[in-house]
């Protein structure tokens, strides 16, 4: 039974990092909170259980921001609640569906609500935490900035904050180490790693796929169900080429998390209705780099699944990208991803133009074989089974 150790901190972490890289003022936002979190948590004497579900709840709190605009919404000091509200709601709705994360989507729901006293403490130091890392200027020198931020907290106290939790930071913001790892990114959200490892089953790692899925498509209505397409003709390839049940299933993970890298891409390209220039597609070759290193950060089993998914645009005559791999370096899953992929996009339509027709599909991909791009054999497989191939692919191109 395949099964995969899992570091739920690397794998949050760097999930919610690739979504801030094309903003560089929220770069870390969800660690930084993590980290700010787990101190108050620590100061308000929570219990282990307690700093685990707030450290986890902490990274997963953005993870209902969909689009840059409404991050830049969320910079605002005191957004409106109609700002706020709907990533609350999405945030909340996609862990809500997941076994692995469900039982911290109530604080993803709440963590931007204002004190009352009923308010749970989890969310109530999320929504703390959250609001010092959007008071804190990157720009200058943290230190300098802590007595006017704590002024704002006691202000705020009761009516929007929890007093206890401001209380709390009073007290954490005498240790000046405490806003130095923040200035100096040395995160600190655990005593024990070990409480955030667990070895995930292959549903746990589908549903993780799914989940990531949801939030890649959703960046661009232009793409959107992609992710599911190539997932669908993946593991049709990896069927009639008789692989056992647990490696479809594996490469069909591996279709889901192909495109993950796209949460580092700025919208203006993910959504840009039409072909890109040059340059855009300079930007988004770096989406393979990222999607290699966020599959490998879930835990060192992962680094094979991590290959399958992300060498889709490397070519075996060593012309691809991002890592310059050729045929030696290429399993047989990468080979068939970079088929399915290929496919796929051709079969796909796009705002600006349809999907293709089996005699221009066929053309291409035998120019790309012809080419040294990609495997011969397995191009076969597809093309003597594109009439199953377009019956998937529009399935997913009607539900968009």
């Amino acid at each position: 039974m395949i099964r995969i150790e899992a570091d739920l901190i690397s794998t949050l972490a760097s999930f919610s990092r690739a979504a801030d890289l094309n903003n560089l003022t929220f770069l870390a936002h969800a660690e930084r909170v993590a980290h700010t979190s787990f101190r108050l948590g620590k100061a308000l004497t929570l219990g282990q259980g307690e700093l685990t579900e707030l450290v986890l709840s902490a990274l997963l709190h953005d993870i209902g921001v969909m689009t840059d605009a409404e991050q830049l919404w969320l910079a605002d000091l005191e957004p409106k609640a109609s700002k706020i509200s709907p990533h609350c709601r999405k945030g909340h709705s996609l862990l809500q569906s997941t076994q692995t994360f469900g039982s911290f989507a109530l604080n993803v729901l709440e963590h931007h609500d204002y004190y009352s006293s009923d308010l749970r403490i989890i969310p109530a130091i999320i929504h703390v935490a959250d609001r010092v890392d959007m008071l804190l200027n990157k720009k200058l020198y943290s230190l300098a900035q802590v007595e006017s931020l704590l002024q704002y907290f006691k202000r705020k106290a009761r009516r929007i904050f929890s007093p206890d939790v401001v209380d709390a930071l009073h007290g954490l913001a005498q240790i000046p180490s405490f806003w130095l790892d923040l200035e100096y990114g040395r995160y600190h959200f655990f005593d024990d790693g070990e409480d955030f490892k667990r070895v995930l089953s292959l549903e746990e790692l589908e549903e993780l796929a799914q989940l990531m899925t949801i939030l890649v498509d959703s960046k661009s209505p232009f793409t959107g169900h992609h992710s599911q397409g190539v997932t669908n003709v993946v593991g049709l390839l990896a069927t009639k080429l008789h692989m056992p049940e647990e490696k479809v299933r594996m490469i069909k993970i591996a279709g889901l998390l192909h495109d993950i890298g796209k949460l580092a891409i700025p919208d203006e390209i993910l959504m840009y209705p039409g072909p890109l220039s040059k340059q855009q597609r300079t930007v988004m070759k770096q989406h393979t780099y990222h999607t290699y290193h966020l599959i490998k950060g879930i835990g060192p089993d992962a680094k094979g699944l991590a290959g399958w998914a992300a060498f889709h645009h490397e070519r075996l005559n060593g012309t691809g990208y991002p890592f310059g791999l050729s045929a030696p370096d290429l399993e047989l899953e990468a080979r068939l991803m970079a088929v399915a992929d290929i496919t796929a996009s051709l079969l796909e339509t796009r705002p600006y133009r349809e999907g293709m027709s089996q005699d221009k599909v066929r053309q291409i991909l035998h120019n790309n074989v012809n080419a040294g791009h990609i495997d011969a054999e397995l191009t076969d497989v597809a093309i003597a089974h594109l009439d199953e191939i377009i019956e998937l692919v529009n399935t997913c191109n009607q539900s968009v």
